[in-house]
């Protein structure tokens, strides 16, 4: 049941189309939790249709990059973005409106306190709005291997799952800051 749960929670986070598919780092322990290569989501989906918020930073030898959205099984709505992260502040630039989000940001232990079958809780804030994610320890994406796994288990997801195009630096000088929803 732990793998259908990671399959389902890295595909919708990727935003691929099945359902079945944040700083505050305590330390830099290993067993910390952390907000980047960790597959986040609000909750479960109830059925195919069930529109949930999903959330992937992903930091690939210092390339950083991810997605959030809003998706079903059926519907993908997906904002790709470059981001980083200086202790409990989170920014997030967003290419397509060359906006920039500056977000709180806390990652922390939260078995018993998030539903099952949770571990971790995230929560993301600006002044008009808290949204919390929430992931499990095996819901990790690191490092090729952990990609090539979720490929070959499921060769659909291969193309979505490929790393973007090197891209020229983003000057955060060049966005507009905006303190607007992140997640619709």
């Amino acid at each position: 049941m732990t793998r259908n749960l990671a399959t389902l929670a890295a595909v919708g986070a990727i935003a691929v189309g099945s359902y079945k598919l944040g700083t505050a780092v305590f330390g830099e322990a290993a067993s910390a939790p952390r907000l980047h290569n960790q597959v986040w989501i609000e909750r479960l989906p109830t059925d195919d249709r069930d529109m949930i918020h999903h959330l992937v930073l992903v930091d690939d030898e210092g390339e950083r990059f991810g997605a959030f959205g809003k998706s079903s099984q059926w519907r993908h709505f997906v904002e790709l973005f470059r981001w980083a992260r200086e202790d409990a502040r989170l920014t997030l630039l967003l290419p397509q409106e060359r906006k920039r989000l500056d977000l709180g940001v806390k990652v922390w232990e939260c078995a018993g306190e998030a539903p099952a079958p949770f571990q971790l809780c995230l929560e993301l804030s600006n002044k008009r709005q808290t949204m919390r994610y929430y992931s499990r320890h095996d819901w990790s994406l690191d490092g090729a291997d952990s990609l090539a796994a979720l490929k070959t288990e499921h060769p659909e997801l291969a193309q979505a799952l490929e790393l973007p195009a090197p891209s020229p630096v983003l000057d955060a000088a060049e966005f507009i800051a905006v303190d607007e929803p992140f997640a619709d």
